[in-house]
């Protein structure tokens, strides 16, 4: 009998244990959370934009519901019982916690997005070195950066918010900013321009040994026969060498040493500034295309192609000042 008065006892114990479905009503911990950080009913009822009496129902409901007094009055002040005290860490907490979720539920869902296309070798030569300040400048944005498929841009699958291209003339129905003027220029290794000879020496072009990678867009100024025209340059290379449908493959190349190629300024800035590759021989030259970003002229006036724009301008001068 002993032993059944003791799991009897222990069951009612469980069942008066709190769970989702037998909590206190919200409204009364939300009141008794309030009026414990205030210490005032009357404070907590301007927060929570009720009467002063509301705001005492709902802390009696709570201790009828638990059993315990909550509040004491302390020389005409509010304080909390031990009870109270007890209480209030975990539900500040729990209340806060909530307050947190929604609010980030409600910022994700009206967060403005920023889809990218670029020029895949303009996504890795230009924008990945300002991925940590476009994530600064843009921090309220969801930036999307994807790489342009296949060899020219398609205006009419375009589906993105901005994209980044090479262009030589506009697109009718986009509005096509410039972002800096680009020069052809050629570049090698120093370890190929040495082995080569190549220094002051563009005739050594003539020299079957002497691989020129080329590229093999439509741009004429990356033609190794048109540049070395406009350079003044009364020379045609021995023979043509391997051609590149993806720039950023060509310029892995040519930073291996397979050859010396023709290049966007732009594009190997870096490189050359460090030494790892040079110009043994020519001119700059103006590319027939230079870098646009373009968008429609509704997407245009979108913030986060402003300040995309805006921080592009700031690289460019970067650029040019590097030229």
């Amino acid at each position: 009998m002993r032993t059944e008065s003791l799991l009897s006892a222990r069951n009612v114990a469980q069942l008066r244990l709190p769970t989702l479905s037998r909590l206190p009503p919200l409204t009364a911990l939300r009141a008794f959370v309030v009026a414990a950080r205030h210490a005032s009913f009357a404070r907590a009822a301007e927060e929570l934009h009720v009467s002063t009496a509301a705001i005492g129902q709902q802390v009696r409901i709570l201790e009828t519901h638990l059993g315990h007094n909550l509040f004491s009055r302390q020389r005409g002040e509010l304080a909390l019982t031990e009870a109270g005290a007890a209480l209030y860490p975990g539900l500040s907490d729990a209340f806060d916690s909530m307050v947190e979720s929604i609010t980030g539920l409600i910022r994700a869902a009206n967060r403005p997005t920023l889809n990218l296309v670029a020029d895949p070798c303009f996504a890795a030569r230009l924008l990945t070195p300002l991925l940590g300040r476009m994530r600064e400048e843009l921090s309220d944005v969801d930036l999307s950066i994807s790489t342009l498929q296949g060899a020219f841009f398609d205006p009419l699958r375009f589906d993105g918010d901005c994209a980044i291209v090479a262009l030589s003339e506009p697109i009718a129905g986009f509005v096509c900013e410039p972002l800096f003027d680009d020069f052809v220029v050629a570049v090698c290794t120093p370890q190929f321009a040495d082995r080569h000879r190549l220094y002051g020496a563009p005739e050594r072009l003539r020299d079957p040994d002497v691989e020129t990678l080329r590229d093999a867009g439509d741009d004429p100024a990356f033609d190794w026969t048109n540049w070395l025209r406009a350079c003044g340059l009364a020379v045609r290379p021995a023979r043509a060498g391997l051609r590149f449908s993806n720039q950023p493959v060509l310029i892995e190349a040519t930073l291996a040493g397979h050859g010396i190629s023709l290049l966007r300024h732009s594009l190997v800035v870096e490189e050359l500034n460090a030494g790892r590759l040079l110009t043994p021989f020519g001119s700059p030259q103006p590319a027939a295309s230079r870098y646009h970003l373009i968008a429609s002229p509704e997407r245009r006036r979108q913030s986060g192609i402003v300040f995309l724009l805006s921080l592009l301008r700031k690289s460019d001068s970067e650029i040019i000042a590097a030229a």
